[in-house]
């Protein structure tokens, strides 16, 4: 047999498979969840997916009949050995992505057996299920776009597995129209109903998954300079104000413990802002909130998922809390902290203060914690600080003479330094004199606090590209660590890395790294991503991501309060509860004017409408009515006021109608394949009754 026998073959095989709508039905059942399964590869593990593969495969393959389902011993032995699985590594992911992991397994299991018409309606609705854990993890308008196709490709196969003496396009047609209806339904109560809070705690993940941590080692900023992945983006009211490159610094931590690899939030520091947070007193932001009034720049700030609290802002910036939805506090270090975790996209807003300092907050107690110092290794930098401390006279003249350092001798920016396991600031300073912005800054700090001066790490990022003329997108890859010192009791900000690479400054990651010979990262689409058709498409899917993260994702409390605010003016519990009532009213009664009017109204097979159109036509042109004749007598009687051919054109109208709905079935065997053979003849009598339509509306025209 030739390989285009064979190939037909198969198509032909495919056909016969699908060719009715239950087939058809749980066809799509199986590429919905396998396009779902595909989406959830970040919480499943590996063996899920595995196993949900198979199981797509095994019902796929039981949909010819060549092929039997596997039996119910089977399935259950495997529901028992998944159970076990689940037990043993359901505590080392956390117990939300384990429910997840179970209903995935669950769902796996009843696609090898779904064929009664409970199986398939559990399916469906598991499979909603997922399409909301997916939510959870990935609320991008990509996303939703893609889930909501899920939904409708669900919704598709639930109409033609109900729909068994409707064609495919008919129940097609149908779940589009159901779309089409819900979304002002669903728009609607989007923007009046009450934006409800998350239901559980969010599991908390890695820093190189969701951006910085509270401790750092030189390795971690340059792991997250491979990532594109977006950080936050922020929107200022005033394009004018906006700062310019170099001055971009979006602080986020201050990291004053260092145990000779890692930096870290000192515990000390941690449990002063306790004990002063129980005193009530008011931090450094609090106070410069009045004196610094006048003088402000408001901007928002849209956050990707990080499962931590704290944010990353223009330092200082006072959070304008009328406006957040959570609540943020300020810390003693001009940090900043939600009063939870940001578990999902949430726009949050601020005040930066350009003209205000970072002043010393707890006197005493911050200049002797960044005076600590490991003494343990790192010889020759403490020696080399001694002779700094005994050549300057005070702290900015050293902190600068460690500047100059950088910039003359010879120091190279680079994102894949050797390792330095032994004394790493002795071997980065007089050895390798190569690393990231993490060894720079953490080498600083160790020198000045060897000279004694008072000095910490501070991580964030640095930068930001111009979405549009008052947006800045920040990603991952801008992650960057600098140096404050404390100077006359302000903390002034260095950063080391300008030393060497100052292009890092103005230009960004990428063109510092460029300038050193290296790249960031290697990309998959070669010479087409440096296009400019590409870089316009990348630019157009940013910013409708950012589009729908502002108005969407980023509708919360504050948000509607200010919308209903503007509507009805100031908002009193009488006043709400009228919005509330009359939204559910106005919901009720779209509901009642889609479906009531449907209820007693026939639904008409396509044959039937072209036959009526035709008696339609020639009641209005002959005047005469069909009232109950048969369609033989009604011929008869038009046939002498109607020219020939429109009169063998209603003929042939008439006679293919009968038929389809009137000749007997006993020529097609009651199998798959007869039933396939009835309904592809009748789609062709509807063509042909549709052409001869067309002619009849001719001939009666002339």
């Amino acid at each position: 047999m030739s390989e285009v026998s064979i190939d037909m073959f198969r198509i032909a095989a495919i056909k016969n498979t699908l060719s009715t709508p239950r087939a058809m039905a749980v066809f799509l059942l199986c590429i919905a969840f396998s396009f779902l399964i595909s989406t959830l590869t970040a919480p499943l593990m590996t063996w899920v997916i595995v196993l949900s593969g198979c199981a797509v495969v095994v019902r796929l393959a039981g949909l010819q009949p060549s092929y039997n389902l596997p039996t119910s011993r089977t399935v259950n032995l495997l529901a028992i050995l998944a159970v076990f699985a689940l037990t043993w590594f359901g505590f080392s992911i956390g117990l939300l992505d384990s429910m997840i992991n179970l209903l995935t397994v669950a769902c796996a299991l009843k696609v090898m057996l779904v064929d009664e018409k409970r199986d398939f309606h559990l399916l469906i609705c598991a499979s909603l299920f997922l399409i909301g854990c997916g939510f959870i993890s990935s609320l991008s308008v990509f996303a939703w776009f893609g889930y909501t196709a899920l939904v409708a490709l669900l919704l598709c196969s639930t109409a033609i597995y109900h729909g068994a003496m409707l064609s495919i396009k008919t129940s097609i047609t149908f779940v589009a129209v159901l779309i089409l209806q819900s979304l002002p339904i669903a728009l609607l109560l989007f923007l009046l109903l009450p934006q409800l809070p998350p239901l559980w705690q969010m599991p908390t993940s890695k820093s190189t998954e969701t951006g910085l941590s509270d401790t750092v080692t030189p390795g971690d900023i340059a792991s997250l300079a491979t990532s594109s992945e977006l950080a936050f983006s922020a929107t200022f009211e005033d394009t004018a104000k906006v700062p310019v490159a170099a001055d971009r610094y979006w602080r986020a931590l201050t990291l004053e413990h260092f145990d000779g690899k890692t930096w870290s939030v000192s515990a000390k520091r941690k449990q002063a802002e306790n004990q002063l947070a129980v005193m009530d007193k008011p931090t450094p932001l609090m106070v410069a909130a009045n004196r610094y009034a006048d003088a402000t720049i408001s901007y928002q700030l849209i956050v990707e998922p990080t499962q931590q609290p704290w944010l990353f802002t223009l330092a200082p910036s006072l959070p304008d809390n009328t406006l957040n939805s959570i609540s943020v506090k300020s810390l003693f270090d001009y940090t900043l902290r939600a009063s939870r975790p940001v578990s999902s996209k949430k726009a949050f807003y601020f005040r930066y203060l350009p003209t205000a300092s970072i002043s010393n907050g707890i006197g005493n107690f911050e200049k002797q914690l960044n005076l600590q110092l490991s003494t343990n290794g790192n010889v020759k930098t403490r020696e080399w600080a001694q002779l700094l401390a005994a050549q300057y006279s005070n702290e900015r003249a050293i902190a600068q003479a460690v500047m100059r350092e950088f910039s003359n001798k010879g120091f190279r920016y680079t994102l894949s330094p050797n390792a330095m396991p032994t004394d790493p600031i002795d071997s980065f300073l007089f050895e390798e004199r190569a690393g990231f912005c993490a060894h720079y800054a953490g080498a600083m700090v160790y020198a000045l606090r060897a000279a004694g001066v008072p000095a910490r790490m501070v991580t964030g990022y640095q930068g930001g590209s111009e979405l549009s003329d008052n947006v800045l997108q920040i990603r991952q890859y801008d992650a960057h660590a600098w140096v404050e010192v404390l100077i006359e009791d302000k903390w002034e900000r260095y950063d080391p890395t300008s030393m060497v690479a100052p292009s890092r400054l103005t230009y960004g990651l990428e063109t510092a790294l460029e300038e050193f010979g290296e790249s960031r990262e290697v990309s998959i689409l070669g010479e087409f991503g440096n296009t400019a058709l590409f870089t316009t498409l990348q630019t157009w899917f940013q910013q409708l991501d950012y589009s729908w993260s502002k108005w969407v994702l980023g509708f919360d409390n504050a948000a509607q309060t200010n919308m209903l605010e503007d509507i009805v003016g100031a908002l009193t519990p009488d006043k709400l509860r009228i919005v509330y009532l009359t939204a559910i009213g106005i919901v009720v009664v779209v509901l009642t004017l889609y479906f009531l009017p449907n209820r007693n109204k026939p639904r008409l097979s396509p044959s039937h409408r072209i036959l009526f159109n035709a008696i339609a036509l020639i009641e209005k042109q002959t005047g005469k009515r069909r009232e109950n004749k048969s369609l033989v007598t009604y011929q008869n009687d038009i046939a002498p006021c109607l020219q020939l051919e429109a009169a063998s054109a209603f003929k042939e109208i008439c006679s293919r109608f009968e038929k389809i709905h009137y000749t007997a079935q006993s020529g097609y065997k009651n199998t798959q394949s007869g039933y396939a053979s009835k309904q592809s003849e009748n789609k062709r009598e509807v063509q042909l009754m549709k052409k001869h339509l067309l002619l009849l509306r001719k001939s009666l025209r002339r």
